[in-house]
């Protein structure tokens, strides 16, 4: 099975066919899959190339240039440097929705730099000082608002799709407490001796917390989502070009959906290249995310038209921070 790549281009020109189409073929790619490629998007090569150059211009500052804005753990926003080893996924699925018996000891090996919105003064952002890296905090501010655009569009589409009333989903999220979060990833080169030796992973399998994920990835390889055709087989996520978008469905929306549209199971290991091999050098990796997610004070419980009548919503209500520090709280 091969995901299906959409071009949102259909959905923002306003035409109603091509609208109408759009909206409804990502509903069932989501719904189906979880997971959906996006091209068409509106970011420029340009926009992209660039924030793969500073996603490597960060990750080579040096230990002590990092290490001043470090987040520092716990269940607040992450924000700034997360050294590799800092935040472990394994820990979000055991205590996830699928509540596996894996092990404890398993570690992610990866590194990344969070940030969050110009407006959330609540938890501000830890940027490296202008000098170290000049330049880095005005590309990276400008990037978080054009992912958020895109990601608006997509829930949009949603909201077309479904049926709902306009703002529905829209209404909960990227306002003054707009708690998504723009994501730099760096998985550093890896012997394939430790890979085999089963505790390390560059990602191990998890879902994400917000309501949809948004991605770019180089060329390297190793995404992988859950083949839901074939339970526990993984399927390889490629991309044809660095600006081929991954997207993917995450907790908070399966909660609003009342499980119509279940979140994306995903995982990061390496290049199918690599799969056979007992030792050897796995080459580093980059990737770019945007973790859309609910206000802070919005409810993530059922929304009552995802709701039969005579039924009990499968979620309670609780607001988006509460939810999301139970959660970060057991990656740490």
């Amino acid at each position: 099975m091969a995901l299906a790549t959409l071009d949102l281009s259909l959905f923002t020109a306003g035409h109603h066919d091509t609208l109408e189409a759009f909206a409804t073929d990502l509903r069932r790619e989501l719904t189906r899959h979880g997971f959906v490629k996006i091209v068409g998007h509106g970011l420029s090569n340009e926009d992209i190339n660039q924030v793969f150059a500073w996603n490597k211009k960060f990750f080579q500052l040096g230990y002590e240039d990092k290490a001043v804005i470090a987040h520092p753990g716990g269940s607040d926003p992450q924000r700034g440097w997360s050294a590799v080893g800092k935040e472990n996924a394994a820990s979000l699925y055991r205590t996830g929705f699928l509540k596996t018996k894996m092990a404890s000891a398993l570690k992610d090996s990866r590194e990344h730099f969070d940030q969050g919105s110009t407006k959330d003064l609540r938890y501000p952002n830890r940027w490296p000082h202008e000098n170290v890296l000049p330049g880095f905090r005005e590309f990276m501010e400008s990037w978080y608002d054009k992912m958020e655009a895109v990601a608006c569009h997509l829930m949009a589409a949603l909201e077309r799709a479904f049926g709902l009333p306009s703002g529905a989903l829209l209404d909960r999220m990227t306002h003054e407490k707009n708690a998504s979060e723009a994501r730099l990833l760096h998985y550093p080169a890896i012997d394939m001796a430790e890979i085999k030796q089963g505790a390390v992973s560059r990602i191990w399998p998890h879902f994400d917390l917000g309501v949809i994920t948004l991605l770019f990835q180089d060329g390297v390889g190793g995404l992988e989502c859950e083949d839901r055709e074939n339970s526990g087989d993984f399927l390889s996520v490629g991309s044809n070009s660095r600006s081929e978008m991954v997207v993917n469905v995450s907790e908070t929306l399966q909660r609003w959906t009342n499980d119509t549209v279940r979140a994306g199971l995903h995982r990061v290991t390496v290049p199918k290249c690599f799969e056979e091999r007992d030792s050897g050098m796995v080459p580093e990796r980059f990737s770019v995310t945007y973790f859309c997610k609910a206000d802070r004070d919005a409810s993530v419980g059922a929304l009552p038209e995802f709701v039969p009548s005579g039924s009990k919503a499968k979620y309670e209500d609780m607001t988006a921070i509460e939810y999301h520090q139970s959660r970060l709280q057991s990656a740490y």
